[in-house]
């Protein structure tokens, strides 16, 4: 048979009076209501009865019968939150079908190169150079299945600012441009790759690239770049490129391209930024 419960209002006399609530183990005072446990007898503030639904006694079975927890009354949207056990699985398949549309639209797009060995070119200028370099690009990839070429062409007022950061972030492009007033600097610390040993392979090329001789790009007797044919820059190897050797011939392919058709309109001095860019002590 059930046992149930009763409220209890303590007399100033009582004995439970300055015991210990055995759910939240603050004292009993007098005037507090109070249920004891018909099952163990064990005091409980009335409250903590409510909000335990019956004893808090470890092993104790009681649960409230006549002073039960005070049932919440829905307001405003609340009541759009009870759901039966149908629309709550509905509503778990609907969360999973997002989530996987988000995940799928979310994800990195496809490898441009779709396995291909890829070597990224980064070159300052605008419209002008996108529209000479890509179609000759898209050219290349489109014959090749074991190569592809990636072109980042990048606003000149930005170009610098963006290659320091990259080259401390080791995640350089492979093959890159530079003024001929920042050659120097960048080879000194240590950011691009020595090139003599391919020249000296290949002695022809010093007299196809290098008009004026070797004098020009010479940095510590190394030489470091090959001029741009028709402006004032350089073109450049990432010291920690990972494709040395094929980053070497396509340049040398790129090289012999510019040397033929380079627009007339892109001829001429490259502007020069008047701040210093800030170097790192090696990349």
């Amino acid at each position: 048979m059930a046992r149930t419960e009763k409220l209890l209002v303590l007399p100033a006399e009582h004995e439970l009076v300055g015991s210990q609530c055995i759910a939240c183990q603050e004292k009993l005072k007098a005037g507090d209501e109070v249920v004891v446990c018909p099952r163990c007898k064990s005091a409980h503030h009335a409250d903590c009865w409510r909000e335990s639904a019956g004893c808090r006694k470890h092993g104790c079975p009681q649960v409230a019968i006549a002073i039960k927890p005070e049932e919440t009354v829905a307001t405003g949207d609340a009541h759009l939150l009870q759901r039966s056990p149908k629309q709550k699985a509905l509503l778990a398949i609907s969360i999973v079908l997002v989530l996987g549309v988000l995940g799928f639209a979310m994800r990195p797009g496809p490898d441009p190169a779709e396995g291909r060995t890829k070597i990224s070119i980064m070159v300052a200028g605008g419209i002008q150079e996108t529209n000479y370099f890509e179609p000759f690009i898209d050219e290349f990839n489109n014959s090749q299945s074991a190569l592809y070429l990636a072109l980042a062409v990048t606003p000149t007022v930005a170009y610098d600012q963006k290659l320091v950061v990259l080259l401390g972030a080791r995640d350089a492009p492979d093959i890159f441009t530079l003024l001929e007033e920042r050659y120097e600097m960048f080879a000194e610390h240590g950011g691009l790759l020595d090139l003599t040993p391919y020249l000296e392979a290949q002695p022809e090329l010093i007299e196809r690239f290098f008009r004026n001789g070797l004098d020009e790009t010479l940095v510590n007797g190394s030489v470091y770049g090959i001029p741009h044919p028709w402006r004032n820059e350089v073109f450049t190897i990432w010291a920690l490129s990972p494709h040395p050797d094929t980053a070497w011939q396509m340049l040398v392919m790129l090289l012999e391209k510019i040397a033929t058709d380079w627009p007339e309109e892109l001829k001429g001095e490259m502007p020069s930024e008047p701040w210093k860019i800030p170097m790192p002590g090696s990349f």
